[in-house]
């Protein structure tokens, strides 16, 4: 009885924080991506999309039709820049909602703690119900693929950009900074590509927690007895 209430609760929870609202809730996790977020998705599935098909050493004949042939290398070619677009936006949906992390840290690759608690539960016999098959739990949430959508318009509006970037540039500096900081957001739209997900930042925490749980336990340390310092520190 008592796990069946939990599970009633926590999925009360879930319902909740995952439903859709007219308005828009910033603290809502399953709320649509931001422009920022958008491009800081696309732009790094961008950059390591070229990282993994820079690997090879192929040659390949370019050209024809009106074109003279050539060869040329596999990793300067326009068909490695294609080939990269047409895929980037379909990595995008191997994305999911992290509700237990803060701002864009939410989206992020591999199953949720919410979700993987309720696969738990599943695989211990407890009957949960979310509304869905469960063969489709691992579906792209509404979000995710509003991001997919969003990832089509951000690469059709600035693929010139793109281009450029691949083919006059050394592509030493970063995607993030070529296409989103310098062409697509404005210095206010930008501060989402400067969070990063080290395990401290949840919804239900703040970074100090992690903190002043570390110093405490340094201070526990410094006053205990058996430590050779813990008079001085008296």
């Amino acid at each position: 009885m008592k796990i069946d209430v939990l599970v009633t609760i926590f999925l009360w929870l879930f319902r909740l924080s995952s439903g859709e609202s007219e308005e828009y809730d910033p603290e809502n996790p399953h709320r649509n991506p931001s422009k920022c977020e958008v491009c800081k998705i696309v732009s790094e599935e961008l950059q390591l999309a070229m990282e993994d098909s820079g690997k090879t050493h192929e040659v390949i004949t370019q050209g024809g039709f009106d074109r003279p042939q050539k060869r040329i290398k596999y990793t300067q070619s326009e068909i490695r820049l294609i080939e990269v677009l047409e895929s980037v936006c379909d990595r995008v949906l191997k994305y999911n909602i992290h509700a237990e992390r803060k701002s864009s840290r939410r989206f992020a690759k591999g199953r949720s703690e919410t979700m993987q608690t309720l696969q738990d539960l599943v695989h211990k016999g407890v009957k949960v119900d979310l509304g869905i098959p469960y063969s489709m739990w691992d579906e792209p949430s509404a979000a995710v693929t509003k991001a997919n959508q969003y990832c089509h318009h951000l690469i059709e509006n600035y693929e010139d950009a793109i281009e450029n970037w691949f083919f006059k540039t050394d592509q030493s500096r970063e995607l993030s900074e070529y296409l989103c900081v310098d062409r697509v957001l404005t210095k206010e739209e930008a501060v989402c590509l400067t969070e990063v997900w080290t395990g401290k930042e949840r919804v239900h925490g703040t970074e100090d927690e992690g903190d002043e749980e570390e110093e405490e336990n340094n201070t526990k340390l410094k006053g205990d007895p058996g430590s050779k310092d813990s008079k001085d520190e008296l």
